[in-house]
């Protein structure tokens, strides 16, 4: 027999509207996160509504309390399906897998000062530009071709960079070409045209470039989408009642390692080192989503 004066999880206008704010705010930050909006720390954006988020949840974790149920002989809200549990089923089927992703590209945040660099090259115009080739300053080093990877040629170059200001000749380490290199023929450099005191680089001067790679932007979508069906599978409409309600066992050991990982994402997301480390907590971080899933699911069953 249930003790009479057992309160039960109940349900009111607040809880719903800070419980639809602190996902809607945490769904923020990681789509900031994703692209980057940001591009270097500090991530203003990301952490206004990570802290939003956590403020969103605090207050729904109190308006639970007041809207609680009870004595027993008090009628509880009508449970079942609803077409909110539907919404928020996929909200977390996708927002679960897409945080670790969210998680792991500020992990590959560069540093202020890379970032600021970067953006110094773009406003004065460094970007990829034509360059031919005036001598080989070495033997070019062939690299056969593997399953599926072509061949290659790794040379000293000494290249004609058309500055603005006249050509001028630069010498690029080990350059790579699809082909061998020989003189007259046209590469791909990066050099500002009207600024040649920026230099010639092999390479663009960039920092998470693998989101500028749109092969690895494709099978990453394709990973993380398919952790979402995986997730959704766990998340089954009919149990998002159970999930909105706030139950304290469940919810708040939830939130605290949800909000033990937005702490150890500080590091990178202001750029000061904790022990000499600062990517490591941002690795730790990724974890965290899944763990709280995790701790949800085994309670749920």
């Amino acid at each position: 027999m249930r003790n009479a004066y057992e309160y039960e999880p109940g349900r009111s206008q607040w809880t719903g509207i800070t419980g639809w704010l602190m996902v809607g705010s945490a769904s923020a930050a990681i789509g900031c996160a994703l692209p980057p909006v940001s591009p270097y720390p500090p991530l203003a954006a990301e952490l206004v509504f990570a802290a939003a988020s956590a403020v969103f949840a605090c207050c729904w974790v109190v308006a639970s309390y007041r809207a609680r149920t009870g004595p027993l002989d008090k009628p509880s809200a009508p449970s079942g399906h609803r077409t909110g549990d539907e919404r928020l089923a996929y909200l977390f089927a996708i927002g679960v897998p897409f945080a670790v992703a969210a998680a792991l590209v500020v992990l590959c945040t560069g540093s202020s000062a890379n970032g600021k660099e970067i953006e110094r090259l773009d406003r004065v115009g460094y970007a990829e530009q034509k360059a031919e080739i005036v001598r080989l300053a070495g033997e070019p080093a062939f690299t056969p071709p593997k399953e599926d990877v072509y061949g290659w040629y790794d040379t000293d170059l000494v290249v004609r960079a058309a500055f603005d200001s006249g050509p001028r000749e630069a010498l690029l380490k080990r350059f790579r070409t699809s082909r061998s290199p020989e003189p007259g023929m046209r590469v791909t450099a990066y050099f500002a045209p009207a600024h040649p005191e920026e230099g010639v680089a092999a390479h663009p001067f960039m920092t998470r470039a693998w989101l500028g790679d749109p092969i690895a932007a494709f099978f990453g979508l394709l990973i993380f989408g398919g952790a979402a069906a995986m997730t959704k599978t766990f998340m089954d409409p009919s149990d998002m009642e159970n999930l909105r309600r706030f139950r304290p066992r469940t919810h708040l050991p939830a939130l605290a390692i949800l909000l033990l990982g937005l702490v150890l994402l500080l590091p990178v997301s202001l750029e000061f080192p904790v022990a000499g480390y600062h990517r490591l907590s941002a690795l730790l971080a990724s974890l965290t989503p899944v763990l709280a899933l995790t701790w949800v699911v085994k309670r749920r069953y």
